[in-house]
């Protein structure tokens, strides 16, 4: 079993007003790390000790990919916060022709070649428009996959589903790309509908279970949003995955 994070995209707002007290309330649900996804109003070093502090290890972070005129932002702001894993991505107009999952591409890789002699490895999150196929038949995100060969893919498990693939497919052709994923579920129907885990209509048992357990480290939930209460979604889908024997937490 991986370990399992919450992505702090996820509980966003509380974060905003109460980064120390949120950030314990992660911890004492019982997850092993979080993903990074905003300062909320602290610096990474602060972020990074709050964590250790409470026992929480930080699997990633979301941001911006670094041109040679922020490479060294970049690399000070990973390594404050003592993430080796960088992961963005990019909107649906990016991704509409080949051209443009081409070029989107070869920025991925651009950002690789430049912060890999840091030891910092780049990761694209995917939406449902990496799963809509483009004009010679194939998906941006497989585009992406060839085109950018030294980038890892941080496979949201909903986004695939929603967008109208298997994830289990996926998987199948590229879980060698695949440190981290985002365990997300949702309804699946023509408005994307975010839920616990274990409430939606992902069939998350298969997808977690075509993960190469060599390869996949972390197993990251997010939510992007709530019919009710956040905080009572992120404690369910903790359950749902360790009650499972699906990921391992701190309880």
């Amino acid at each position: 079993m991986k370990p399992v994070a919450l992505q702090t995209y996820t509980l966003r707002d509380a974060f905003e007003k109460d980064f120390h007290g949120t950030l314990k309330a992660v911890a004492e649900v019982g997850y092993k790390g979080i993903e990074v996804g905003g300062a909320y109003g602290q610096e990474p070093a602060q972020i990074a000790r709050a964590a250790a502090d409470l026992g929480l290890g930080i699997s990633s972070n979301h941001g911006g990919l670094p041109t040679p005129e922020t490479l060294a932002q970049t690399v000070d702001f990973q390594g404050a916060l003592g993430s080796t894993r960088l992961v963005s991505g990019f909107g649906p107009d990016d991704l509409k022709t080949v051209d443009g999952c081409k070029a989107c591409a070869d920025k991925l890789q651009k950002a690789a070649d430049l912060l890999k002699p840091h030891g910092i490895s780049v990761h694209v999150h995917n939406h449902y428009w990496e799963f809509h196929r483009v004009e010679d038949g194939r998906y941006p995100f497989e585009i992406l996959m060839e085109q950018a060969p030294y980038v890892f893919s941080q496979l949201d498990l909903y986004w695939v589903a929603f967008g109208g693939a298997s994830p289990v497919d996926i998987l199948e052709h590229h879980g060698k790309r695949v440190e981290l994923v985002h365990v997300k579920d949702g309804l699946l129907g023509d408005q994307y509908h975010f839920k616990a885990l274990g409430t939606g209509q992902v069939n998350l048992v298969a997808a977690i279970g075509a993960l190469d357990p060599t390869v996949t480290q972390w197993l990251i939930v997010e939510q992007d949003l709530s019919d009710g209460d956040m905080m009572e979604d992120v404690k369910t889908s903790y359950a749902y995955l360790t009650s499972h024997g699906l990921g391992k937490g701190n309880k």
